[in-house]
């Protein structure tokens, strides 16, 4: 959808996150999942799109645009580019932050799963 939305390629969206060349595609054509990785750096480069929708499709598509993010400032003056910037960079360490949790949580359930595993296996291997 970000590709479609962005009115780019998949092959163009897998280099602007620097995966290679089939990474989404295959991901799609089989509806296998991605690595975390690459949805982080789709929240990352894309910073306008709500990180929720990214990783866990929940969510508008889109973050909203509230009165904050409007500067009266002109636009070609440097404090507003400052601005412009700092605004950027504040949307991006949001995004990984909220990337973090999730990972988090990824990471938990991975625990969780090593921990029932390593279970079954001696309780297998005690048969």
């Amino acid at each position: 959808m970000i590709a479609q939305n962005e009115g780019i390629t998949i092959s163009a969206l897998e280099k602007q996150i620097g995966a290679s060349k089939g990474v989404l595609s295959r991901a799609l054509k089989n509806k296998t999942d991605i690595q975390t990785k690459w949805l982080a750096a789709l929240v990352e480069n894309y910073p306008n799109y709500n990180p929720s929708w990214i990783l866990m499709g929940k969510g508008p598509m889109f973050k909203s645009q509230t009165p904050d993010d409007l500067h009266p400032i002109a636009e070609d003056s440097s404090e507003y580019q400052l601005r412009e910037k700092i605004t950027v960079l504040e949307e991006r360490i949001a995004a990984l932050k909220e990337a973090n949790e999730a990972l988090k949580e990824s990471n938990a359930t991975l625990k969780e799963l090593k921990l029932f595993l390593e279970k079954r296996i001696s309780d297998l291997e005690g048969e």
